[in-house]
């Protein structure tokens, strides 16, 4: 696992819009840029914030990086998300 590889995508995707807009592109090619296996490569490219959360990835790194690829009217959808079962 690579926790660490993931949050730090994340707050790039977060905190940088041209990273922002380079993760919207192309997620698979940008999720290859980071150490990661192949599930957190597609969790990531997915942007699926409730099985990063079960890695015990950052909750807050989650929604703002969510919140900036989908927009701030996402919340909904980051909600349910986070709840949707494994």
């Amino acid at each position: 696992m690579s926790t660490n590889a993931l949050e730090k995508a994340l707050w790039q995707i977060g905190t940088n819009p041209v990273e922002t807009e380079r993760y919207r592109a192309c997620p698979q090619t940008y999720a290859a840029e980071f150490r990661l296996d192949e599930a957190e490569r597609a969790i990531l490219a997915d942007l699926d914030v409730g099985a990063m959360a079960r890695r015990e990835t950052s909750t807050l790194l989650l929604m703002m990086a969510f919140l900036a690829v989908r927009g701030p009217g996402s919340m909904g959808e980051y909600m349910q998300s986070m709840n949707r079962p494994a």
